[in-house]
């Protein structure tokens, strides 16, 4: 680089040929010569590099030595999904890494690192330094293509580096940015925000998984009406489309829904060859229970049982010989089954160990060939068996098990069943009987796990075509068992223009009734485009389709996007407002629950400025539903369960959800507070996890013990690595909510609230706070409410209503003034949402309290200034408290 002259002070500019702040805090040391500053900012600068020889498809640079006392990073760790990690030197990075937020020192500026896409095909990442030939601080990008065939000598958008004192909005305007030069993604702010989060929603995928049908929705949604907690919001999830194998391995296909359709326990149903969760069959390691047979026990069953009822034994000689031969050929055909079983569960044990351990490549390629060559077809026959990820769309319409209101999960439906379809019938039903606002349907971004059926009548018009794609480097360090995916050896069903496929896929929905989609595994058209001009390019032609189609087909903005943590689709969400942040909340994985949490909070520093974070469905009956039922409320985000039918814990379910279905929802997406940025709260032992929020009147800091466990790099799995985390503490003070610590909050006194010891505590500086202490698993809600009258008769500072978790969020304005005329006193009026304990911190008791034209109960603690007030369910939900003082 060369020094740069600027006109004005700049946060970020380039001396001596390093990169340092406004404030002349170094941020990058000795930059390679071959960068280049392309543009600058108010906040930044962009940087480009030049290839040393030639066009290439992938190259690799240096950053220079980096140099920060912290920071928080999020990389990916799987083909669709990143999580967070911090660290305090370039040796810390992680392959594929794609945001850093970071302080050159503890008190200095905050600085910002952003990969780019470059001209819509190249797409950069940071990367640690190379073994044996870097330093510990030396920091490195990769530019690459993702096709072999798509190559550059210069690229002049590849890094953002943008720096400021208050990271939230240094955030907010770097993500923003980034976005603008790669792909065109709005900042949040901008974009319409789905009326859907505002409601309770139910997901069917862990009540059913694959086998979601009519009657199995309708069962679910009857459940939680009779329990007195009606959604608002169905997501239809992953099971309703019409979908096929391919030829050769149908009848492995149809014998495993046989046994499927028999299998009594939910795992099994759902998991196949690999137990309860379905994404196993592609991610062995991860699998919690396995629902194979013994081998033993296997073998056993497929050898003869006895003699063949059609060979009975006769006088005949010729009978006899007959079978005889008859049995032979039926031992040598029990043999074969035998051996392929075992071939099988050979595969799948080498899927599980190189999915787990670290493995040269010579053993990688070896596997490799082994997938693609001898091994294919029993390969692919065990995905036709265990899973859907094998399976190609082979129509838009919805399959048998929605064929009427009645059908079940057993309805024929593979194949041309394209007449019985009725999923209009359905959704207008469910939409009746339950009085829905919304249903939304599953779909892939690129229609299904490996596409479009290029054979299927139903999909003709598409002209798909099976491209065998090629994972690129990166993704191949994260997860080796990508070489031999379903999509990889089965190939993908490639449509190399989707407007079409989108715009009937969306037309049919809307013309059902259906409002939205949740568009899934986005992640896999990045690696389908490896023959077909790239990941970037290819996800951007995609996201533009599907862009346009959601804009077009579901008026309101609905649409969740998931499965899309590579900056090549978060960057491309020109309008859509709403993506998941993290992988599934996994109910039978015991080292996710708490994990799950973490990764949220933290990967939602960098999503945040461009999408509503969606923290995932939930179960309310389960270990850790408290926990989760606690971060859906801080998190902004939408709040749905996946209950079971029957399975509820209604209680629970009451202190979430509203009379009307509507859920209290806070103003922002919930991210961690300032002062555990570059805190390890999954692994450091000593760290609580707090998330705040603001509420129209108030904010929330939700507080979390999520110590124990995370996501191992090394494992490729969620990973226990301390069974017993200790019981840990914090303070939670006032600014803590950020907004609160804006200039001008200084003078502002509060009153606090924790939802655990339901302690009512006044903070009369921004250091005095609340102790919270939490037990690994647990967590608190604690409600900062500004107090009002500071220096008059009555000081008062509205909770909210304490039966609620957001107790805040259901105080919707507060007006304290003195009365006029012959209104003697000082009157509060409080505009409340929902029934039950209204708390409020009152310096004086009160003379009565009314509401909607009513006397109110109430009643006083002087010992903790805490006056409480029943509000009653009015018609609307929403009363004014009138308290007189």
């Amino acid at each position: 680089m060369t020094e740069e002259h600027y006109q004005v002070l700049q946060p970020v500019k380039v001396t001596s040929n390093s990169l340092v702040t406004y404030t002349g805090d170094r941020i990058l040391i000795g930059c390679f010569p071959r960068a280049f500053i392309t543009e600058k900012d108010a906040d930044g600068i962009v940087i480009g590099f030049g290839a040393s020889e030639g066009p290439v498809a992938i190259q690799d640079f240096s950053l220079g030595k980096l140099q920060c006392s912290a920071f928080v990073s999020s990389a990916r760790n799987k083909l669709w999904w990143m999580t967070p990690h911090w660290g305090s030197q370039a040796r810390d990075i992680l392959p594929e890494t794609q945001f850093v937020l970071m302080q050159t020192r503890e008190d200095g500026p905050y600085v910002v690192l952003l990969p780019l896409i470059d001209k819509g095909t190249f797409r950069a990442t940071l990367r640690p330094p190379r073994k044996g030939l870097d330093g510990a601080h030396d920091l490195r990008i990769r530019i690459e293509s993702g096709d072999a065939s798509v190559k550059e000598s210069k690229w002049e958008r590849a890094l953002y580096v943008a720096a400021g004192n208050d990271p939230y909005a240094l955030l907010d305007a770097a993500v923003a940015k980034a976005a603008a030069l790669s792909g065109g993604a709005k900042p949040l702010s901008q974009k319409q925000i789905p009326k859907s989060l505002d409601v309770f929603g139910w997901c069917t995928w862990d009540a059913f998984y694959f086998r979601v049908s009519a009657k199995g929705i309708i069962d679910g949604l009857r459940s939680l009406k009779d329990a007195g907690v009606a959604p608002k919001l169905l997501v239809v999830d992953d099971g309703w489309q019409l979908t096929e194998v391919d030829e050769p391995y149908r009848k492995a296909a149809a014998a495993a829904r046989v046994a499927q359709a028999h299998a009594t326990q939910a795992p099994a149903v759902a998991g196949g060859i690999t137990g309860g969760d379905p994404d196993a069959v592609m991610h062995p390691a991860q699998a919690t229970e396995a629902t194979t047979p013994d081998a033993s026990q296997s073998a056993q069953s497929m050898l003869p049982q006895g003699t063949p009822s059609s060979t009975h034994p006769t006088s005949s000689g010729r009978g006899l010989l007959r079978s005889a031969k008859e049995q032979l050929v039926s031992l040598w055909v029990s043999t074969l089954k035998l051996i392929s079983t075992a071939v099988g569960r050979l595969l799948y044990a080498l899927n599980a160990v190189f999915s787990s351990m670290d493995f040269p490549q010579w053993a990688l390629d070896a596997m490799s060939s082994l997938a693609h060559g001898p091994m294919k077809k029993k390969l692919l026959e065990l995905y036709a068996e265990g899973g859907d990820h094998s399976r190609r769309l082979s129509s838009v319409l919805a399959n048998g098990k929605f064929s009427s209101v009645q059908a079940g999960p057993d309805e024929p439906w593979e194949g041309d069943h394209t007449n019985t379809e009725d999923l209009t019938s359905v959704v207008q039903f469910v939409k009746k009987e339950f009085g829905l606002d919304f249903v939304y349907c599953w779909h892939a971004l690129h229609a299904y796990w490996s596409g479009v059926s290029p054979s299927a009548a139903g999909v003709q018009a598409y002209g798909s075509q099976i491209t065998f794609p090629i994972p690129t480097p990166g993704i191949v360090e994260l997860e080796p068992s990508t070489l031999w995916n379903p999509q990889v050896v089965a190939g993908i069903g490639a449509v190399s223009d989707p407007t079409k496929l989108h715009k009937d896929m969306h037309t049919y929905l809307a013309d059902c009734g259906v409002d939205g989609v949740k568009v899934d595994v986005q992640g896999t058209v990045g690696l389908m485009g490896s023959k077909l001009g790239g990941g970037p390019d290819m996800t951007r032609k995609y996201h533009q389709s599907l862009e346009r189609s959601v804009q077009a087909a579901f008026p309101g903005n609905h649409c969740i996007n998931c499965m899309c943590h590579s900056t090549e689709n978060l960057y491309r969400m020109e309008n859509t407002a709403v993506a998941r942040v993290s992988d599934d909340f996994y109910p039978s994985d015991a080292a996710s629950w708490s994990s799950h949490l973490g990764i949220c909070a933290y990967n939602s520093l960098f999503m945040a400025p461009l999408v509503q974070p969606d923290w995932d469905m939930f179960h309310s009956k389960h270990p850790a539903a408290l926990l989760h039922a606690t971060a859906r409320v801080v998190s902004g985000s939408s709040i749905y369960v996946s209950d079971k039918p029957g399975v509820h814990d209604v209680h629970l379910l009451r202190r979430l959800v509203l009379p009307n279905g509507c859920v209290i929802r806070p103003q922002l997406p919930g991210r961690p507070t300032q002062d555990i940025l570059f805190a390890d709260v999954l692994k450091d032992n000593k760290t609580l996890l707090k998330v705040w929020n603001t509420n129209p009147v108030n904010g929330l800091v939700g507080v979390f013990n999520v110590q124990g466990s995370s996501w191992s790099r090394k494992k490729r799995r969620f990973y226990t690595h301390d069974p017993s985390p200790p019981v840990l503490e914090t303070l939670v003070t006032p600014t803590h909510v950020h907004t609160f610590a804006q200039p001008g909050s200084a003078l502002q006194h509060f009153a606090m609230w924790s939802d655990q010891s339901q302690a009512l505590i006044l903070s009369a500086h921004q250091e005095d706070g609340m102790t919270v202490r939490l037990a690994a698993g647990a967590s608190d809600v604690v409600t900062v409410a500004p107090i009002f009258g500071v220096g008059t008769a009555v000081q008062l500072a509205c909770i909210g209503l304490v039966n609620m978790l957001n107790a805040g969020g259901s105080v919707l304005s507060v007006k304290l003034q003195e009365g006029q005329g012959n209104r003697k006193g000082i009157f509060c009026e409080v505009l409340v949402k929902g029934a039950g304990s209204l708390v409020l911190y009152a310096s004086a008791p009160p003379v009565d309290a009314h509401g909607n034209g009513a006397g109110l109960r109430h009643s006083y603690s002087d010992h903790q200034k805490k006056l409480t007030v029943e509000v009653p369910i009015a018609s609307d939900l929403q009363t004014i408290v009138q308290i007189r003082f």
